[in-house]
């Protein structure tokens, strides 16, 4: 007895996988409209490698959104480097 295996085609299309990765931030971002984001979660309900892909792209917005913002620049030195920097490349024969 053969079992049946329902086809899906979007499985065999790596165009789909291309068009569905494109679209993952604005899913994410719910920016996305209500057919575009069922065709998404369709897609990767049977797709391992783009729920992978989606998976790994929502811990890494997470993870980015709990980095705490950089100082700013402390850009009061930045013309005393230059010049030391200058400076020692002319008296190097620069």
């Amino acid at each position: 007895m053969t079992k049946h295996r329902r086809r899906i085609p979007f499985l065999r299309d790596p165009h789909e996988c291309e068009e569905v990765r494109a679209r993952m931030t604005d899913y994410l971002d719910e920016d996305i409209e209500l057919t575009e984001q069922r065709r998404v979660e369709r897609h990767v309900r049977f797709c391992p490698r783009c729920r992978r892909v989606l998976s790994n792209l929502r811990v890494t917005i997470d993870r980015l959104a709990h980095l705490d913002a950089p100082a700013p620049a402390d850009r009061a030195g930045d013309g005393e480097i230059a010049e030391r920097v200058l400076g020692a490349w002319r008296d190097r024969g620069g």
